[in-house]
């Protein structure tokens, strides 16, 4: 082979090993985007759960003081209080 088909050779080497490592590189990428995707969903999903336990603790909360409210309004009735 001549020098120029050498480099020629070499040249469509580096190309296909190039164009590999491109193909990988996409692999990988198409990959991290699906975990992203995934991650956002499981985000979504834990900020839903997290919204419906704050509005069952909020609701919680105001049963409580409304039962602690009563039982020292009782408690000042049973003592002869106002």
């Amino acid at each position: 082979m001549t020098v120029l088909e050498n480099a020629v050779h070499n040249l469509a080497n580096a190309l296909e090993n190039l164009e590999s490592k491109l193909e990988n590189r996409l692999d990988d990428l198409s990959a991290a985007d699906d975990a992203i995707a995934a991650a956002r969903r499981q985000a979504l999903a834990a900020r839903k759960h997290a919204s419906n336990a704050s509005s069952g603790l909020t609701a919680s909360i105001s049963d409580l003081k409304t039962l602690l409210e009563s039982s020292a309004h009782a408690k000042d009735e049973r003592n002869g209080g106002s």
